[in-house]
């Protein structure tokens, strides 16, 4: 059974666009801060690759958002920008499931709601905020926007949430529980995990974010969304739906072995992942086009999946999509998936827009290489703490 994409899209500090991302994938990296997030703050504004000017309203329209976070905003925009026909058509059994991946969810509810109860007293906290403190409340919320019943999954595997949605969806639907499915990945950038990740000195003190770079010292932390439409090629064929992609090979492992910062150097569950993948796709390592990184600057990570690429693709093109878009944590994986995507179907690997030292004998894009055919890319994912997948994709236009 073929699994295909049939849609997708992203909200994300790169734009909501085709054209947007295209450009911004080009151009150097567009750096922000946040420092105010209401019960806490930041003494110093901090780098991230935040969303500017995020309004849901125009999107969404005015009802009901009051009662709604940052989080579960970001997925109903993408939900609404890229799937709205789909979910207002047909009969309500027959309209897509969701099964989003994530981190931290809507953390930034579940703190403030604590934190208001400390300081107000529990009896003063608002009930309607209370909806928000759990860590599916985003997807819950697009179920019921949009009449869902499908399914309703929220996958939970760190950083590596957005890949492994696409692996449980997979499973889900060659299982037969499900023609179609709306996956994806969110994250929304909140003092909490900002605070957390500073305090595990997993972010940058230099400010900068530089995969696979010889001076690299930590991420910089982003947020967003993307979601696919994830189908069956026999459904696409059905309701004559464009085909953009093939998800040709996909595999997921833990690799129970952590070292510092909860990389195994060994490698052995990432290359495991990799060539699972790419076994799976029938294909040789050859055949891949580009791999997608998910190097964001942590020299342990960053020099795990060096190993795995030096090893097994020596010769292929190695684009660092995290360098624009920052580690969006449970968002990656997906943000990945679409940065791939389009340079895929634009025919070119988006490169650094400027240059620095890296240690890894590996072909990273520096300078944006046009008028490159991609047949199949390779997109990795590698948490922290053990978690590996990587999928193949086929160009499908």
């Amino acid at each position: 059974m073929k699994i295909v994409i049939t849609g997708s899209c992203s909200i994300s500090c790169l734009g909501t666009t085709t054209e947007q991302i295209i450009e911004s994938l080009g151009a150097a990296p567009k750096i922000g801060t946040v420092s105010d997030f209401g019960f806490h703050s930041f003494s110093q504004p901090q780098p991230c690759f935040n969303i500017p000017n995020f309004d849901p309203e125009p999107i969404l329209g005015k009802k009901g958002l009051r009662t709604k976070d940052r989080a579960t905003k970001l997925l109903l925009a993408a939900c609404e920008l890229g799937f709205k026909e789909m979910f207002a058509t047909g009969p309500e059994e027959l309209r897509p499931g969701l099964c989003i991946g994530t981190a931290f969810g809507s953390v930034q509810s579940i703190g403030d709601f604590l934190s208001d109860a400390i300081a107000n007293g529990p009896h003063n906290v608002n009930p309607m905020a209370f909806a928000n403190t759990v860590i599916n409340a985003p997807t819950s919320n697009a179920n019921i926007r949009y009449l869902s019943r499908m399914s309703s999954t929220t996958v939970s595997t760190t950083f590596n949430a957005g890949m492994d949605a696409f692996a449980y969806a997979c499973t889900y639907i060659r299982s037969g529980h499900a023609k179609r499915l709306i996956v994806g990945g969110l994250e929304e950038l909140s003092y909490y995990a900002l605070a957390g990740l500073a305090k595990s000195n997993a972010l940058s003190t230099k400010g900068t974010c530089m995969p696979f770079g010889s001076e690299a010292d930590g991420f910089l932390m982003g947020e967003g969304c993307a979601v696919f439409c994830v189908e069956t090629e026999e459904s696409a064929k059905e309701r004559n739906a464009t085909i953009i992609a093939e998800i040709a090979g996909i595999h997921s492992c833990f690799d129970p072995k952590q070292e510092k910062y909860g990389y195994n150097p060994d490698a052995s569950g990432a290359e495991h992942a990799a060539s699972k993948a790419v076994l799976q796709a029938e294909i040789l390592p050859n055949d891949i086009s580009f791999i997608a990184a998910s190097a964001n600057g942590n020299p342990h990570g960053d020099a795990m999946e060096a190993s795995v690429i030096s090893k097994l693709f020596p010769k292929v093109p190695v684009a660092a999509y995290k360098l624009k878009t920052g580690e969006c944590l449970g968002a990656s994986g997906s943000l990945n998936v679409a940065c791939a995507l389009t340079d895929m179907h634009a025919k070119r690997i988006s490169g650094a827009a400027g240059r620095y030292g890296i240690n890894a004998p590996i072909d990273l894009v520096f300078d944006t290489r046009e008028q490159v055919a991609s047949n199949y890319v390779l997109v990795n994912s590698f948490s922290c703490d053990g978690y590996c997948a990587s999928i193949v994709l086929k160009n499908r236009l």
